[in-house]
């Protein structure tokens, strides 16, 4: 859908535009998003493959194909019946989650140092049979 005329005057040809660089075979890489479009006047200009932008600046093209890309924000997940909680809830669960750790960590310990009584009483045990 590239620009059929720009400023009132007929577009002849539209090609693929030469990028500054070539491939490892030496062969110009064509830039195939930016089209360089002759006009009938003469004039050369520099256009969108996908809308009917046109610039004189075969730079200004480049930066114009982002408004061609896809949803760039993320989309957010479904969070479900998490969407609907107020502040107050969410405060309230956090305050659950940390209460909830701290007893894990209280149980942790009191379980570390069972398994450590336990290994003292086989390690006496061994000696007596």
């Amino acid at each position: 859908m590239t620009a059929t005329t720009v400023d009132g005057v007929a577009v002849v040809t539209d090609e693929p535009t030469p990028a500054p660089m070539r491939d490892n075979a030496g062969t110009p890489v064509l830039w195939k998003q930016t089209r360089t479009l002759t006009l009938a006047d003469g004039r050369t200009v520099y256009g969108c493959a996908h809308c009917d932008y046109t610039s004189p600046n075969v730079h200004s093209v480049r930066p114009h194909l982002n408004k061609h890309r896809g949803d760039r924000v993320p989309a957010v997940p479904n969070v479900g019946a998490l969407g609907a909680l107020t502040l107050d809830d969410v405060v309230a669960r956090l305050a659950e989650h940390d209460q909830l750790a701290a007893e894990r960590d209280e149980w942790k310990i009191r379980a570390q140092r069972a398994e450590w009584s336990l290994s003292t009483l086989r390690t006496a045990l061994r000696g007596v049979a």
